[in-house]
């Protein structure tokens, strides 16, 4: 007996003794720390805060991926807005573009008159006379515009050395008289104001008076007897005294804005003139 109370004597003192040596207090609630969860939130939020404020509030740049991936989202964001907006007011055609007489014009002479019977050494130079070219009506024949001329080289797919020498910048009777296809260009090409400063004869006073210096151009046995703006075509358009040398000399005026350089050729001056 006296052996079992020793030992329950012992068993007492020895986690009393353990829990000195190892310094272990007994547990205890800090009153300090039972504040309103609500403080924690406000601290939490207020770092959060001062984490953001490096962030310009205008949405400036930043350097950060991050800031440029949110950029991106938030620009395709007003993209997509703002294309909707502009389709609403028709900003964005859904279909193609259609096309303007001189290109239509151009398209098909520059596609059906070819090699010998070419018309324009270029689309671009095509454009350029067609805008000083009456526009005309569509169905047109036998007077000088684009639109008898549009009509001549859609038949001039089949026919080329029947119809495309009507369909270029004279109209050889079928869209207007040579002489008259010439001195419209001429007028609208060589003026006081495009030559000035040239030292010789540059324009015509009044298109009666080019249409009587027209008339009056000699023919010769050897001269073209249809333009052609090929350089291999024979006989050549580039020279001569002839309707053919000077047209081809107003089509280099427009082309490359140079009325000063050309519409003295055009005029009747070399390599326009006799052989």
């Amino acid at each position: 007996m006296a052996t079992r109370i020793r030992l329950w004597f012992v068993a007492l003192l020895v986690p009393a003794a353990c829990t000195q040596v190892l310094g272990i207090e007994d547990a205890h609630v800090d009153s300090s720390l039972l504040t309103p969860s609500s403080s924690g939130s406000g601290g939490a939020a207020a770092g959060t805060s001062g984490a953001t404020s490096s962030v310009p509030s205008d949405g400036g740049d930043g350097d950060g991926p991050a800031n440029n991936a949110g950029k991106a989202s938030g620009g395709s964001s007003g993209s997509s807005g703002s294309g909707g907006t502009e389709a609403a007011q028709g900003g964005s055609p859904d279909g193609p573009v259609e096309a303007t007489l001189c290109e239509r014009y151009c398209d098909k002479v520059m596609t059906n008159c070819k090699g010998k019977y070419e018309q324009y050494r270029s689309f671009d130079q095509c454009i350029e006379v067609c805008k000083s070219m009456p526009p005309g009506e569509a169905g047109d024949q036998d007077v000088n515009t684009t639109e008898c001329r549009v009509r001549q080289a859609d038949f001039a797919e089949s026919e080329p050395f029947v119809y495309c020498k009507a369909a270029g910048p004279l109209g050889t009777g079928k869209c207007g008289s040579n002489c008259v296809s010439y001195c419209s260009l001429m007028q609208a090409t060589c003026t006081p104001a495009s030559t000035e400063g040239n030292l010789e004869p540059s324009y015509f006073e009044t298109s009666q008076a080019c249409l009587e210096a027209c008339g009056a151009i000699p023919t010769h046995e050897n001269d073209p007897t249809q333009y052609s703006s090929s350089a291999t075509a024979e006989p050549s358009s580039f020279v001569g005294n002839t309707v053919y040398c000077r047209v081809y000399h107003l089509a280099a005026a427009l082309e490359q804005g140079s009325p000063d350089e050309h519409c003295p050729h055009a005029m009747g001056g070399d390599p326009c003139i006799e052989p």
